[in-house]
Formats: C-alpha cells, sequence, structure tokens
C-alpha cells in the first residue's frame, strides 16, 4: 500500500537514478510538492480532523471513568503531542492562506516548493500521532483510596440515658444482620431521632463498621441532588459540567457497589427513591437509615424501631444535668415534678426549659414558667416555640375533618387513656364522621384516623388493648391551637386531679364543652346557663351523687352526656331536654336502679350504654328510642324469677321492647349465668332480636341448645349474613352457648374493628349440633368449655375452623388431641395465633397423624396447663411448623418429659421468633431439646419452678445471644451440670 505521502507527490517518489535520470526524478519530485498543493492541504485538513476526533473520544472516556479510574502518563504525553501539533497545523494553514494570495506567478517557486513539502510531513506525522493512540493504554485503576473518616457529631451524651442509649444499641445490631438494607427509626418531633442517630454515627466511627457513613440532613427542602452533593463531597468525585441527576447516580452508585457505606437521612419529611440517588439493594455492603416523623413512611423498610419518650428517671437526669442538684431541695421538688410531667418525656422540651432555669435559683420563677405552660389561651412560651411549630406544622397537613377528631383529645386528662371505640362514638355523635350512615362505617372509619394519628405520633398505645393516649406535652399543644383556632370558644376543661374549688356559675356560663372527667366533683350548678353546650363528660367522680332537677334545662344542643362510674342514684326530669342528645353513657353507675320516663323524648339518641348499673329491668319507655342504634345492657346476678320492683312482678326485659329498635344496630345484653330470671324470658327475647333486620353485631348468652338453634334458623340478619359479608349481616359478635361457670372471654372487644367474633359452647354431655359449625365458620375466636362427649375439634372438619385466631379447650374430660388427621385432612387452624389447653385429663397429643405443612404456622402463643397424660410436646414434624411462636407455657403436667421429643429431625432454625418460656410444676421433664444444632436466636426469658429432673438447658451465649435472664429457685440451679452453669453463669436471677 502506498504511503500518504507518496500519495501526496503523485507517484513521482521513483528511484533516483532509473535510466540515468536521477536528476529529472528530482525535479519531477519536488515539481509534485507544488503541483499538488491544493490537494495535499485538502488530504492534512481531513487527517487533521480524524486526529481531532481521536481526541475527543479520548477526553470523553476520561471525564466519564475519572471517579474510579485515571489517566496514564502515555495518554498525557499523547495528548500533549497533539495540543503541540494543532499549533503546528494552524501555523501551516495560515502559511498556505498567505501563499494562495500570492498564487499567479507573484509567488517564488522556492517558496511553494518549501510549504508543499512542509504540507506532506505534516500529514505523516498527523497519520502517525493519530495511529499511536490505540497501541498505549489511555487509563488504568485508581489505586484504592483510603476510607473515608466518619466525620465526628457532638451530640448530647446519653450513656446515662437508657431511653435513647437502648435505640442506639438496638440500630447497631440491627446493621449488624445482613438481610436488613433499610431502617426507619421515627417518632415526635424533640424525642431525640437527631441524637441517637448521632450517637450511632459515632459508635460506628468507633467500631469502623463502615468505611464510608454519610450524613445527609433533609428537612423540609431536602432532594436527591442534596443527598448526591454530600456522597460526591465525601467521595471526592468531581462531576465537572455533569448536571443530569441521572449520571451522577450511575457514577455514585458504581463506586459504591462494592464498598460498605451508611448513609444516615435525617429529618426526612418525604418518600425518598434512592435509585435516582445512586443506592441500590443490590448493593450488598450498604444500609440506610432514615429518620421521619410519621411511622407510615416506614411501610417500606426492612425494620423500624420508635424512639420513645424518656422515662421518668431518665428525665429526671437529663433536668439535673443542666440545673443542678437544686431539684432535689425540698423547696423545688415538687414543682421540677411538675416542669418534668408538663415536658412529657420529650428530651429536647426538657433541655430548652432546664437552660432557661440554668442558675436560677428563684422559685417563684419557676412557678410562672409553669403556669405559663399550662395555660391554653396564651401563646407558647418561648422555649418550647420551636417545637410548638413542628406539631402545628403537621397538624395543618391534616385534612380538615380530622382535624376535630385530633383536638377532641385535649378533653381528657393528661395521661388518660380512652377506648378507641368510645372516642369514634363520641366523634359521630359530635358530627366529625358524617358520612358513615352505619355504626360500623363509622368504626372503620375512626380506626383509619386512630391509626394515621398513631402513625404520625400524635397518639400512643395505653396498657389496655385498644386504648390510647396522647402525650403530655402534646396535649398541650392541642388546648393551645383549639383555643386559637376555636374563635369566641369558651372551655371549661379539668386535668383529672381534684379540684379545691367546685367551678362556678360563671364558669358553666355560655361554655361549649365540659370535660371534667375524675375532678371528684360533689356538686353540679342548679341551672347553669350553657345553651350552646355540645359535650358534657363528667365520668369518674365517685362523690358525685345527686343531678339537679332543672340541670340539663338549657342544654338542648347537647349530644355526648358521659356519667359512667358516678354515683347518681336518678336523672333528672329535665333529661327531656335533651332533644339533641346521640350518646349517653351510664355503664359502671352502679347506684342507678331506674331511669325516669321522661327518656322517651331523647328521640335523637344513638347510642345507650346501661351496663353494670342497678338496673333490674329495662323500662318500657325504651322502646320509643326509635334512632336507637346501639344498645349495650347487663343484669346483675339474680336468683329469683321476675323483679319485685315496687311491688309488682316485672320482667328483664319489658315484651316488644327488643322489637321496637327497628335501627338497633348493635346489641349487647349481658347476663349472669346464674340469673334465673334470664331462663323465663330468653326465648322470647331471642325472637325478638330475630325480627331485627338492621343488626350487625350481637353479643348474647343462650342457656339452652333448642333456644340457639331456634335463634340462627329465624334470624334475619344472620340470614344475610351467611349470604353474603360485606357491608350486611353480622360483623362481630359474641355468642355463649350453655351454661359453665368460667365468665372470661380472652379479654377480646366484641364490637371492635371489624369484629371479634367469639363463639364459646359449653353443654356438658349434649351432643354438639350442626348449626354450632354454621357459627364456628365464622368465628374468629373459639372457646370450648366443659364438653365431656368430645374427644377432638376434627369433628367439626378443618373448613370450618380456618378463620380461628384464637381458641382455647378447658375442662373437656374425653379430649384426646386437638387435631385428629385421621379424621379431617388437610390444613387445620392455619390462621391460629392462640391456643389454650387448660385441664384436659386425657389429653395425649396436640397433633394426631401427618400434619399438614401450612397447619399452625401463624401461632405466636401456647399454653398448657394439667394435662397430666401428655408426655411431649413437640414431636419432630411439628416443631417445624412453629416459625411464628413466641411464648411457650407449660405448667402442672405431670407426665411430660420432653419438650421437644429426642431423635427429631429438627432444623436449626425452627424456632426463629421464640421469646418466652415457661415451664412450671414438670415433675418427670428432663430434656427441652436434646438436639444441641437448634437455635434460640429469639429467646429473652425463661422461667423454671419446680422441674427437679431438668439437669441440662441447650442454651448458650452463641445459640440464644439475646437470653437476658433465667428465672429460677437457687435450689434447682445448684443441681444443674456444671457445663450448664459455667456458660449461663450471669443469667440467672433466684425467686
Amino acid at each position: 500500500m502506498e504511503t500518504a505521502a507518496a500519495q501526496a507527490i503523485g507517484n513521482l517518489v521513483t528511484p533516483a537514478v532509473q535510466a540515468g535520470g536521477g536528476i529529472i526524478g528530482c525535479l519531477r519530485r519536488k515539481y509534485g510538492y507544488v503541483r499538488n498543493l491544493n490537494d495535499n492541504i485538502a488530504m492534512l485538513e481531513r487527517e487533521e480532523r480524524y486526529l481531532l476526533s481521536k481526541e475527543e473520544d479520548v477526553i470523553t472516556m476520561l471525564d466519564r471513568k475519572d471517579h474510579i479510574m485515571e489517566r496514564t502518563r502515555e495518554c498525557t504525553t499523547w495528548l500533549d503531542e497533539v495540543r503541540v501539533m494543532k499549533g503546528k497545523l494552524q501555523e501551516l494553514r495560515n502559511r498556505y492562506q498567505n501563499t494562495s494570495r500570492r498564487f499567479c506567478g507573484l509567488c517564488p517557486f522556492p517558496s511553494l516548493l518549501k510549504l508543499g513539502k512542509t504540507i506532506v510531513i505534516k500529514i505523516e506525522e498527523v497519520i502517525v500521532l493519530k495511529s499511536r493512540i490505540d497501541q498505549i493504554t489511555i487509563m488504568h485503576q485508581r489505586a484504592p483510596m483510603p476510607p473515608v473518616p466518619v466525620i465526628k457529631k457532638h451530640p448530647e451524651k446519653i450513656d446515662n440515658v437508657p431511653s435513647l442509649n437502648e435505640h442506639v444499641e438496638a440500630l447497631l445490631r440491627l446493621l449488624k444482620e445482613d438481610n436488613l438494607k433499610r431502617i426507619g427509626i421515627w417518632g415526635l418531633p424533640g424525642v431525640g431521632k437527631t441524637t441517637v442517630m448521632e450517637n450511632l454515627n459515632n459508635k460506628i466511627r468507633e467500631t469502623q463498621l463502615y468505611d464510608h457513613v454519610f450524613w445527609v440532613t433533609l428537612s423540609k427542602g431536602g432532594s436527591v441532588r442534596k443527598i448526591q452533593l454530600i456522597i460526591l463531597e465525601q467521595l471526592k468525585l468531581e462531576v465537572k459540567e455533569i448536571h443530569d441527576t441521572d449520571q451522577i447516580a450511575d457514577m455514585i452508585s458504581e463506586v459504591l457497589v462494592n464498598k460498605r457505606y451508611l448513609l444516615l437521612l435525617d429529618e426526612v419529611f418525604s418518600e425518598i427513591n434512592l435509585k435516582e440517588v445512586g443506592i441500590h439493594d443490590d448493593h450488598e455492603h450498604g444500609a440506610v437509615i432514615f429518620a421521619y416523623r410519621d411511622r407510615d413512611f416506614c411501610r417500606f423498610m426492612d425494620d423500624h424501631i420508635k424512639i420513645e419518650r424518656l422515662s421518668n428517671d431518665d428525665a429526671k437526669n437529663l433536668l439535673r444535668k443542666i440545673v443542678g442538684g437544686i431539684i432535689d431541695r425540698p423547696s423545688y421538688k415538687k414543682i421540677a415534678d411538675r416542669l418534668l410531667k408538663e415536658c412529657g418525656g420529650m428530651p429536647q422540651v426538657i433541655k430548652l426549659i432546664a437552660d432557661s432555669l440554668r442558675n436560677e435559683d428563684d422559685p417563684a420563677v419557676w412557678w410562672h414558667l409553669l403556669s405559663d405552660m399550662q395555660s391554653p389561651g396564651t401563646e407558647p412560651v418561648q422555649e418550647i416555640q420551636e417545637v410548638y411549630k413542628a406539631f402545628k406544622l403537621v397538624y395543618d397537613k391534616l385534612q380538615v375533618d380530622k382535624k376535630p377528631c385530633l383536638l377532641y383529645w385535649a378533653f381528657f386528662p393528661p395521661d388518660y387513656e380512652v377506648y378507641q371505640e368510645y372516642l369514634i362514638e363520641c366523634w359521630k355523635a359530635e358530627q366529625f364522621i358524617v358520612e358513615a350512615r352505619k355504626l360500623g362505617d363509622a368504626r372503620d372509619k375512626g380506626h383509619a384516623i386512630i391509626r394515621e394519628f398513631e402513625k404520625k405520633s400524635f397518639l400512643e398505645k395505653g396498657s389496655k388493648a385498644g386504648h390510647f393516649k396522647m402525650p403530655i406535652f402534646l396535649r398541650r399543644m392541642a388546648l393551645k391551637i383549639m383555643y386559637h383556632e376555636v374563635k369566641d370558644s369558651k372551655f371549661l376543661i379539668g386535668d383529672g386531679e381534684e379540684i379545691e374549688e367546685q367551678p362556678s356559675d360563671e364558669e358553666w356560663e355560655d361554655v361549649q364543652r365540659v370535660s371534667l372527667i375524675g375532678q371528684k366533683l360533689c356538686n353540679l350548678p342548679n341551672m347553669p346557663a350553657c345553651s350552646k353546650i355540645s359535650t358534657l363528660l363528667l365520668q369518674k367522680n365517685s362523690s358525685l351523687t345527686k343531678i339537679p332537677e332543672l340541670f340539663f334545662e338549657h342544654m338542648c344542643g347537647l349530644q355526648v352526656l358521659d356519667l359512667y362510674d358516678t354515683r347518681i342514684i336518678s336523672l333528672p326530669s329535665s333529661i327531656s331536654s335533651l332533644i339533641n342528645l346521640r350518646v349517653l353513657y351510664l355503664n359502671n353507675c352502679g347506684q342507678l336502679a331506674e331511669l325516669p320516663p321522661q327518656l322517651e323524648k331523647l328521640k335523637s339518641l344513638e347510642i345507650l350504654d346501661l351496663r353494670c348499673t342497678g338496673l333490674l329491668t329495662l323500662p318500657e319507655e325504651l322502646a320509643h328510642l326509635t334512632s336507637l342504634k346501639c344498645l349495650r345492657v347487663s343484669f346483675k346476678q339474680n336468683f329469683g324469677c321476675p323483679n319485685h320492683i315496687n311491688g309488682q312482678l316485672e320482667e328483664m326485659i319489658p315484651s316488644n321492647v327488643i322489637a321496637s329498635l327497628s335501627s338497633l344496630q348493635e346489641l349487647s345484653i349481658d347476663v349472669d349465668f346464674r340469673n334465673q330470671s334470664w331462663d323465663h324470658i330468653v326465648d322470647r327475647v331471642a325472637e325478638e332480636v330475630a325480627s331485627l333486620k338492621a343488626l350487625t353485631s350481637l353479643c348474647f348468652y343462650f342457656p339452652r341448645i333448642s333456644c340457639f338453634e331456634t335463634f340462627i334458623e329465624n334470624c334475619i340478619s344472620w340470614k344475610r349474613n351467611s349470604l353474603e359479608w360485606e357491608g350486611n349481616g353480622f360483623r362481630s359478635f359474641r355468642i355463649l352457648v350453655g351454661n359453665h361457670k368460667v365468665d372470661n372471654f380472652l379479654g377480646f372487644d366484641f364490637f371492635g374493628y371489624t369484629a371479634e367474633r367469639h363463639l364459646r359452647f359449653s353443654t356438658g354431655e349434649e351432643d354438639i349440633p350442626f348449626t354450632l359449625s354454621k357459627i364456628l365458620n365464622k368465628a374468629l375466636s373459639f372457646e370450648l368449655i366443659g364438653h365431656h362427649r368430645t374427644k377432638n375439634l376434627s369433628i367439626f372438619g378443618t373448613e370450618y375452623l380456618k378463620e380461628v385466631e384464637a381458641c382455647t379447650i378447658e375442662e373437656c374430660n374425653e379430649i384426646e388431641s386437638i387435631i385428629d388427621a385421621t379424621i379431617a385432612t388437610g390444613v387445620s387452624f392455619e390462621f391460629l395465633q392462640k391456643l389454650h389447653l387448660i385441664n384436659l385429663p386425657k389429653l395425649v397429643s396436640i397433633y394426631k397423624g401427618s400434619i399438614d405443612s401450612t397447619s399452625l404456622t401463624k401461632l405466636t402463643t401456647l399454653t398448657l396447663k394439667s394435662c397430666p397424660k401428655l408426655k411431649c410436646l413437640f414431636p419432630g414434624d411439628m416443631v417445624q411448623l412453629l416459625c411464628h411462636l413466641q411464648d411457650l407455657q407449660v405448667e402442672d403436667c405431670s407426665e411430660i418429659k420432653e419438650i421437644i421429643k429426642d431423635g427429631s429431625i429438627v432444623q436449626s432454625e425452627a424456632l426463629p421468633k421464640l421469646k418466652n418460656m415457661e415451664l412450671h410444676n414438670l415433675p418427670r421433664l428432663f430434656s427441652i431439646c436434646e438436639d444441641s444444632s437448634l437455635e434460640w436466636p429469639s429467646l429473652e426469658i425463661m422461667k423454671i419452678k419446680t422441674c427437679s429432673e431438668l439437669k441440662d438447658l441447650p442454651f448458650s451465649v452463641e445459640n440464644a445471644p439475646k437470653l437476658r435472664v433465667i428465672e429460677c429457685t437457687i435450689n434447682w440451679w445448684s443441681e444443674l451440670n456444671n457445663s450448664v452453669k459455667d456458660r449461663l453463669k450471669d443469667l440467672h436471677s433466684f425467686t
């Protein structure tokens, strides 16, 4: 192939001597330089363009991979040569342009010859320079960067604040689990989320758990771009002119894909798409922790932790740390406790208040600050303005119809636990929930609202199921908002403590809402002028025995009246004025023996609670309450037949009262099983209940099977219920069939959200009717008590047990197994969560036969008491199914020898969630599990009492890392094998 230079002079480059023409050949070559000048300059420009394209490709590659690779020295030299070449070519181009203007004989031949020759030479040099880049290495891998030190934070020290420090330790444990990539922490503004995150940051710095830790505070203006910039800065990556976030995300992902990194995102107010940042799930060694105010954001997390308020001790220690020991002086102790109560365990609030009182030794200043904090009508004190604004910000974002629901909590005393169903009934009566025609729909809507409030940390779960409370500090905030937003409002609200003086008539005047719960009220005004009142909460005033006769005269707008747990003996005739009253609570008014005839005037009444009163009979006037949707009533034990009142024979429930309440949707008639009067009228009352067309919830006691069967056969609502569930029929029930002394119902809420559905059957020697299966098929909880003919539950068929979530079998003398797979095949107890087996003298196994792989897999609680023939609790094939078991209690089983049968093939992770194990009075028990490979990853508490033959335990620090305590007697511990005592020596606690 001819060279470009040869082409440039037009094939004139031949041997110097050819046929004696060496001189002629040289002249021809020189002439070619001049003759081909224009063609050659065009060729040079073309080759230059190729060279520049190569240069651009190289520069683009360098820019794209500069964050992970660096250019070689060869590449740098080549680029320098290209730069020099471009300069020379520009000079040559200028010479050519000047020469072109002097053509037509005006330019000397030697100048043209020299220019032409130079162009040919440069063509050759450009071609060589262009091709050289293909033979050199452009970039090579950067040397590994030393890990960027974790940037140290300077948070509040929490080593002496266990309430917060335990969250740091919990996060460290979660980060060490390989399968957790996304972790959320959430809680109230000012509860300590940032403090926990900062301390976690420093802990990681000490442990070197990660190579890179990125801290980003997002606040309200946070964005993907902000996260990217901080990551880029800490990784020392240059993006130069790149503005596209997708390209930056690819760059970040490429760097982090194989690195150990932790991203801490504080003050997150909205969802973050981590993929847009460059953080991906396939980053094997990366993790992200989000700090949210709202738990709802944690639904996409692998795990989450709620940052709780400080304990009382931690709160006091924090205050003492800032203001000193002055709080322990007698003159300051009471005021310090009151201030801490107002702060509600919020560390940020405590710190702000404490800072303002530092070096302040005048108690009057402390009392003045407390007064300002408690005053609902004043602006928040300067020290807590910031926290108030944070609360107000979240409040302002609520939907308009939910705001009054939240503020309603302020009417309850500090730390007062409110039952959710009660609150929802009040909301509906106050017309906060207006679109729900049926009580069930209102309950569904109310539950959704309460869950939202809980997720936003406005509410906390109470100590009892279904109860919630608003933190004290937030209650103060809600009161301030209420006083500022509801113009010209007047409220009479107590704090749940004994009042020194009874409220005056002036305080009652024109009041809109009254809440004097638990104030130890003795007296009420005779006829208060409060025509605007809509809410009157007087519950838990045990000293209130009388309501003045004209007390309700000017309360025609009253919608909610609560007299729960007062000692009133009667209601005044002025109750007839309450024409707009929607809910009336008289439950637990044990001294109330009769209701006034004026009750029939309450035409708007929708909910009436008469449980645990002194009433022996319902008044006939009740039949006139045609708007009544919910009636709850109970009757005391009464061994007589008809009730003797005023010398007349009266029935507990007069004829046609229940049948007249055509709007009734929820009915609870709670009768003591010893009340013989009920036996005389139950058939007639059941017939009236069966005629109700709108009934959706029922609590009812059927002493006889025949009565129960007749009811199910004739009940209009139940028949509709068996055809379709959505929108019609029973959504909840508690049906008791048969007479038995046991009087507990496992604490179920029978008028709760979508419904607990509970069935108890206790008929002694009678056969189990097929009708029972119809109810059992819909039940969530089932009790079989004192039945002496059934050998197992399989006689019902597995299809009728499929929805049961809780089951108690007690005092059934013939029960040998719970499930017998030889009778009923298929999945058994697919959704069972709690199983209680009590006093079953013939029980030899829980499951007989081959067990289906999906049976019992949801079981969380298992209790066995007084089962004397049971020798082994779990055969190998059963223990494999208990992947959700958390609590195990075995007590008074005299023959049991093993918990898990020896020789069973047990997978090491068979009981991954078991947290608590109690073994009491098992004299022949010698083994929990012989297989040493079984792991106990969640076990925390072990209680052992009177198990004299148990000498060995299968636990160790390695296979039970969360085991905190073994409660036992000193005598039992002393008899343990020495090897067990050595490896568990720090865990025993003697009882």
